[in-house]
């Protein structure tokens, strides 16, 4: 493992991954990257140092509560980012 890890940084990418074929938004590499930055800048930080930490915090984090508000704030990010996309520029 790294020196340190944002674990909510996998928790998003994941979840993303589950949904991203069901989400009506551009699907090109730079407007995915901007919804997962939009993600994480809603959501609070988790970092792990150890991959038993790492664990601890998914297990800690994957709670019914906690995914719907992963699945929140992409649903957040989709909306801003199909509002003001910049894949263009």
């Amino acid at each position: 493992m790294e020196k340190y890890h944002n674990v909510m940084e996998t928790l998003v990418e994941d979840k993303l991954n589950e949904i991203w074929n069901a989400l009506d938004c551009c699907k090109c590499e730079k407007c995915r990257n901007d919804i997962i930055a939009c993600t994480l800048n809603q959501m609070e930080p988790k970092y792990a140092v150890t991959n038993e930490g790492e664990l601890y915090v998914r297990l800690c984090e994957l709670s019914a509560e906690h995914e719907f508000e992963i699945v929140k704030a992409i649903a957040k990010s989709v909306r801003m980012v199909s509002e003001h996309p910049k894949h263009y520029i």
